[in-house]
This record gives structure tokens, C-alpha cells and sequence, in this order.
């Protein structure tokens, strides 16, 4: 029996941009015959989602760390130094 494709159920969006970002995509696709507009545009977004995990986490890691956080990093580091002590010390 032949496997089916699996195929992403999309959305259909509509886009309004600049012309010459427009024009760009138009000639990139014109370039590339195996990729389309839609195709450019979600690449385009998962990059942009991308940045904005990025961008949350800098943020988290830039907040301070509280009195409880620094306690369990320091039992956690406890834990890993006695398993490393355990595992090269045989």
C-alpha cells in the first residue's frame, strides 16, 4: 500500500507590503520555480516567530534571578557535581 503525503492544513491569509519587498519576493519566486509566494511569506514568518522566542527568552534571562530560583540552581548544581564526582571517580 503507498503512503499518502501528509499534508499541513494551511490558511489562507491575504498580504499587503511594500512594493519593493513585493517586487523582491516576485523575483525570487520568478528565480525558483519549486516555491511560491505563500511559501516565501511563511518562511518569512516562521523567521519571524523565531526572533520572538529568541526575544522572550533573552528577556527571561535578563530578569533578575529571585532568592528562591538562586536556591534550587544551587541544589541543582549540588546534585550534578555529586553524580559527576560519582561517575569519574570510577
Amino acid at each position: 500500500m503507498a503512503q499518502r503525503e501528509v499534508r499541513r492544513q494551511r490558511t489562507r491569509i491575504s498580504v499587503t507590503g511594500a512594493p519593493h519587498l513585493i517586487q523582491a519576493v516576485d523575483t525570487f519566486v520568478a528565480e525558483n520555480p519549486k516555491t511560491d509566494r505563500s511559501r516565501v511569506i511563511e518562511d518569512a514568518l516562521a523567521l519571524w516567530l523565531a526572533r520572538q522566542q529568541e526575544q522572550a527568552m533573552e528577556a527571561q534571562f535578563a530578569e533578575p534571578v529571585s532568592e528562591t530560583e538562586a536556591a534550587e540552581r544551587a541544589a541543582w548544581r549540588r546534585i550534578q557535581d555529586a553524580a559527576a564526582t560519582r561517575s569519574f571517580s570510577r
